[in-house]
């Protein structure tokens, strides 16, 4: 939390405009501002495993992909560790998690089956503990659901696996509903499901996720730099003055000592040798001081031309400057206050000041625009606190009065000095020391100015610095509880549990009439974007579309879904018969091809679409999105599968295929599948 009475990057959390209507069981929280950059990338290791990893490292990797909602992934590392020998029950256990983890028991087939049995056999092999307790009533409801499906005697009594699952730790309880979720039917998955519909209404919107969420939608932050004065140097004419009145005062001063007089030799000349001093350093120090605030005027002054949002070369990228320069607009537009005036003349000169100076300090250094995202915000944050006070006129440096009393007692001086020689050498020698002293006096005040105005602005880049440097502090505190990629992962899991049960509850169906269910999400329009790297993208709003497959057809639904506070409003809810279904069709973007003899495949997107009769399409995209500045460390492919596993298409796809190519036969040819597939098992 940001300490009381401390100035915060931004005051209070992110906010925007928006209406959300709470359904039953989800309340009001946070809500998040808009994002002006691209895709927040985490760059955590909990998804990357370097070759030589211990198997702890590898079980930890494959337990993060399991609990992000990538079961292939986990699969796959868990199958690696459990074939080199490295068993305890825990790993056995989270094995056949992954395996029955989205998927239906049209999936489980060919090798499936005997893989987990024998990663049973491998658990029970070992002393018994929670795991393979836990393992022990998964595998029990398989072999039920088994059963159940081939029609047959069931070898155990349902009561009592399911008292043996009530048994079980919580967690456990919560990891097999929710992984054996698609394989489980009848009266397995009502009475489970029940129970697991009570936890999800009470647990969904826990672990603070209002106050939460939002904060894994905010890049990670960079520290701020140093900003720099800019190079200085002296003005030709000023050189050019210096030379010219130099000279002068060089033939001054010889005809003085030409024709000496002891007046004039012992005062006149060290009085002007005196004025030339105290002129020199004050003087030079108020010139300093204007120069500075010339500079600091220039700053919040509107621009003469419009600035062009376009590479200033040095390896910056026209995509970086843009993408920086729509942070400084989109975050001043956000902190103007609600007050009246014109706000975009006022900030025109500081904001174009900014963009600037973030494209000259980072635009090389191989980040994201949205990694210095937090620090313009709080720059505009800062412009707008001070609007009310005109605080931009502000930065002004007053002349400290002690230089000007001493600059003015040089001039006195270096005019009595003038009087004295005017009275014992004569007008010729004054002459040229008075033209020469004050071109060459005013250059030089001119040159110290310049070498002085740099310490001034570069303690001024230090003042702002420290500030920022401050800030950055404090915004670290505020995401030093940002949610983990597991836990946003499982909000969402809960989200589309209570979603589904609110349908099916709203719809008055009774669950021996529910066949099955297929629940997809994709990032609404707008909504932002975050992930951690080589995991899934996460969005701040998702379109959930359901689909319940009844015994008389199908209702679909779709809602939209407010991640960071749970709500959910504009549903949309269709019901048709299944011969009313004429295609199901997936469009994929993207690359398939073979390079030196290996199958090559770069897919961005692929998009779900079913058609009715009606001429009706019902759409869901998934898409993978990449970060362009660390292009080296991640397989566009890898992506694009992560999001396409978290976004149900792949589930959903069999099911629906098979829907519309079978119709209202599709129960019956449902139910022969089943029959095949348990007899397809053996132990």
């Amino acid at each position: 939390m940001i300490p009381p009475g401390s100035s915060a990057p931004f005051d209070g959390q992110p906010h925007v405009d928006n209406h959300n209507e709470a359904r039953s069981g989800a309340q009001v929280g946070q809500q998040v501002g808009a994002h002006y950059g691209d895709t927040a990338i985490h760059y955590e290791s909990v998804y990357h495993v370097n070759q030589d990893d211990p198997p702890e490292r590898r079980h930890e990797v494959a337990r993060n992909f399991l609990e992000g909602g990538l079961p292939r992934e986990a699969e796959r590392i868990f199958d690696k560790l459990l074939r080199a020998g490295h068993v305890t029950t825990e790993r056995a256990y989270l094995y056949f998690l992954s395996v029955v983890g989205e998927r239906s028991f049209h999936d489980l087939h060919g090798e499936l089956p005997g893989r987990i049995i024998g990663a049973r056999k491998m658990s029970a092999s070992l002393p018994p503990d929670e795991w393979s307790d836990a393992f022990s009533v998964g595998w029990r409801l398989v072999r039920f659901v088994r059963d159940e499906a081939a029609g047959g005697s069931r070898s155990e009594d349902l009561d009592h696996v399911l008292r043996s699952f009530d048994s079980l730790p919580q967690p456990r309880q919560y990891e097999l509903s929710e992984h054996m979720r698609m394989i489980l039917s009848g009266v397995v998955k009502e009475r489970l499901e029940a129970s697991h519909a009570v936890r999800v209404v009470a647990e969904r919107l826990g672990s603070g996720r209002a106050a939460r969420a939002w904060k894994f939608f905010e890049p990670d932050p960079v520290k701020p730099k140093l900003y720099a004065p800019p190079a200085m140097s002296v003005d030709q004419g000023d050189k050019v003055g210096l030379v010219a009145g130099g000279a002068a005062l060089l033939v001054g001063v010889v005809m003085t000592l030409a024709y000496p007089t002891l007046l004039g030799v012992l005062l006149g000349l060290p009085l002007l040798a005196g004025a030339g001093y105290l002129l020199h350093r004050h003087g030079g120090v108020r010139e300093a001081v204007k120069l500075r605030n010339t500079v600091k005027r220039r700053e919040v002054m509107p621009p003469l031309h419009p600035v062009v949002a376009r590479s200033p070369g040095h390896w910056v990228t026209t995509e970086f400057v843009q993408e920086v320069h729509g942070l400084v607009d989109g975050y001043f537009t956000e902190a103007r206050p609600h007050i009246a005036g014109d706000w975009p003349g006022y900030t025109a000169g500081i904001s174009a000041h900014l963009k600037q100076r973030f494209v000259d300090l980072y635009g090389n250094s191989r980040i994201s625009a949205g990694s210095i995202g937090w620090l313009i915000r709080w720059h505009a944050r800062q412009v707008a606190d001070g609007w009310v006070d005109n605080g931009l006129s502000h930065n002004q440096m007053a002349i400290p009065p002690r230089e000007t009393r001493l600059f003015r007692t040089g001039l006195a001086v270096g005019v009595l000095g003038m009087l004295v020689l005017l009275l014992s050498n004569g007008f010729p020698p004054v002459l040229f020391l008075g033209v020469g002293g004050f071109f060459a006096g005013r250059s030089a005040m001119r040159a110290r100015a310049v070498r002085d105005v740099v310490k001034f602005l570069r303690d001024d880049a230090e003042h702002v610095h420290k500030a920022e440097v401050d800030a950055y502090q404090r915004w670290l505190e505020v995401l030093a509880d940002r949610p983990s990629d597991s836990e946003m992962a499982r909000w969402l899991a809960m989200d589309r549990a209570y979603l589904r049960d609110n349908a099916i509850s709203r719809a008055n169906l009774p669950a021996h009439d529910l066949v099955t269910h297929v629940v997809m999400t994709e990032g609404a329009r707008g909504a932002l974007r975050a992930r951690v790297v080589h995991g899934p993208p996460r969005f701040s709003r998702y379109v959930v579309q359901l689909f319940l497959l009844t015994h008389s057809g199908v209702r679909e639904a779709r809602v939209e879904l407010d991640f960071l506070s749970g709500d959910a409003w504009n549903e949309q809810r269709h019901l048709f018969r299944y011969d009313a279904l004429a295609s199901a069709s997936v469009t994929e973007k993207g690359l398939r091809a073979t390079r030196r003899g290996k199958e090559v495949e770069q897919l961005r997107s692929r998009s779900f679409q079913l058609t009715l009769v009606n001429g009706r399409d019902i759409t869901v995209v998934a898409e993978n999105f990449r970060n362009q500045y660390e292009d080296d460390i991640e397989d566009e492919s890898e992506l694009f599968l992560a999001a396409l596993h978290t976004s149900g298409i792949d589930t959903a796809l069999p099911i629906l295929e098979a829907v519309a190519c079978e119709g209202a036969d599709w129960i019956a040819r449902d139910r022969e599948r089943s029959q095949r597939w348990s007899q397809g098992w053996y132990e």
